[in-house]
C-alpha cells in the first residue's frame, strides 16, 4: 500500500489507528552487500516531534541509554559551528575481541539527519544515517548503517548481530524519546 493512501486511511480511522503507529515493532532488514559487506535498515515511528527525539539521538553522553551494546561514547572533536563532530564508540564485542572500537566522524543537520562516516577504529567500514521525518503526532525515524568488520568473521554473522540487536535499540530510543518529551 502506497504511503500517502496509508496516511489518508490513518485519518479516516482516527486517533486509535494512529495511536497504534506509535507503539508498532520496528522494521528491521539486513543484506548482503558485496563480499563480507552488509546493509542493515530499521524504521519506526515515536509520538515525539523531531527535536525531541534528535535531543536523543545527538547526545553522545547518553548514547548507551538506547544502544545496549555501547559501553561508551566520547566526543573527540567537535566543529565550533555545530555542523559536524568526531566520536569514539566502545561497544560489547565477542570472545576474541571483547571491546570493538569504533571511530566515526557525524554530520549534523538538526532536526533531521545524523549521517556518520567510520574514521578508524576496529570496523573495516560502519557508514549510514539517522534521518528523522515528521509526521502527524510525531517522527518517523529511519536508520542505514553500512557494515563490515576487520576480522576473518562471516558476513552473515556481522550483519545478523547488528540486525538481532536493532529492535531493541529502536525500541530504547523510543522510551527515551518519549521521556524526554515528558521532560519538555
Amino acid at each position: 500500500m502506497k504511503p500517502v493512501l496509508v496516511l489518508a486511511l490513518a485519518a479516516l480511522a482516527g486517533p486509535s489507528f494512529a495511536a497504534g503507529r506509535f507503539e508498532a515493532a520496528p522494521t528491521v532488514s539486513a543484506q548482503a552487500e558485496g563480499g563480507s559487506a552488509g546493509v542493515i535498515r530499521a524504521a519506526m515511528d515515536i509520538a515525539a516531534p523531531p527535536a525531541v527525539v534528535w535531543k536523543v539521538l545527538s547526545d553522545c553522553a547518553n548514547a548507551a541509554r538506547y544502544m545496549p551494546k555501547l559501553l561508551s561514547c566520547k566526543t573527540l572533536e567537535r566543529d565550533p559551528a555545530g555542523k559536524w563532530d568526531v566520536r569514539e564508540h566502545r561497544l560489547e564485542g565477542n570472545a576474541f575481541k571483547p571491546v570493538m572500537r569504533n571511530v566515526f566522524r557525524t554530520t549534523l543537520e538538526p532536526p533531521h539527519r545524523l549521517a556518520f562516516r567510520r574514521t578508524g577504529g576496529d570496523w573495516k567500514r560502519s557508514d549510514g544515517e539517522w534521518r528523522l521525518t515528521a509526521i502527524p503526532g510525531g517522527t518517523h525515524v529511519t536508520y542505514e548503517l553500512h557494515v563490515a568488520v576487520d576480522a576473518p568473521v562471516p558476513a552473515s554473522l556481522v550483519r545478523g548481530a547488528v540486525a538481532k540487536g536493532m529492535p531493541a535499540s529502536m525500541r530504547a530510543l523510543r522510551k527515551e524519546a518519549l521521556a524526554q518529551a515528558q521532560r519538555s
